[in-house]
């Protein structure tokens, strides 16, 4: 159905949110400040800017150094993909299907997927370096678009969260959202999926 499968990266490639809750939870504990486990992963769902100002961090700045810096060993140490998604990015690619990946985050992404063995799956990589607008602006969607002369009508932006869909639509796209945790249930999307396997259906 689909030639072009763009995926976010957090929370859709990478298992990345226990982790970060974690991170955040052990900055918010230097900080001398308390929050549940779910609360502030349901802050961190929406975006790590929107956490840290819920946080109220003295030095938001600061703040944000911790949190990564725990987050990335613990990201090292201990994390792997989502449940499904290798599965998903192998079955395209043995398809003759292309991946690409559109995350926020800097070069970190990288050294994850080449530890585990999925870099090679990925045509190309756009991340922070590019400096594109955050989603959902389509900017850096409609750059894949014309660099590598995708029809966006057979292409399809997969993302854990309402932006990465939107980031899709507003480039002309279809849109796969994955919500394992039900915490876009009021959003209206073409695809949902609960479990990243469900994609290989989809694509």
């Amino acid at each position: 159905m689909y030639d072009n499968i763009i995926y976010d990266f957090d929370g859709t490639v990478a298992d990345s949110y226990p982790y970060f809750t974690r991170a955040l939870k052990l900055t918010l504990e230097h900080y001398g400040k308390e929050d549940t486990y779910e609360s502030i992963l349901a802050n961190l769902k929406i975006s790590v800017r929107h956490a840290l100002r819920h946080y109220a961090f003295p030095d938001r700045a600061e703040a944000k150094k911790m949190m990564y810096d725990i987050y990335h060993r613990l990201a090292l140490a201990e994390q792997g993909p989502v449940l499904g998604a290798a599965e998903a990015l192998r079955y395209a690619s043995q398809n003759g299907k292309k991946n690409f990946l559109y995350t926020h985050s800097d070069g970190f992404p990288r050294l994850l997927l080449e530890k585990w063995g999925l870099l090679d799956e990925f045509t190309f990589i756009i991340d922070s370096t590019f400096h594109f607008p955050a989603k959902p602006a389509p900017d850096a969607l409609n750059y894949l678009c014309e660099r590598f002369s995708l029809d966006r009508s057979r292409s399809l932006m997969v993302g854990d969260r309402d932006i990465d869909v939107l980031a899709g639509l507003n480039a002309g796209m279809h849109g796969c959202l994955f919500d394992d945790g039900h915490f876009y249930d009021s959003f209206d999307c073409e695809h949902t999926v609960r479990d990243m396997h469900e994609l290989i259906g989809i694509i």
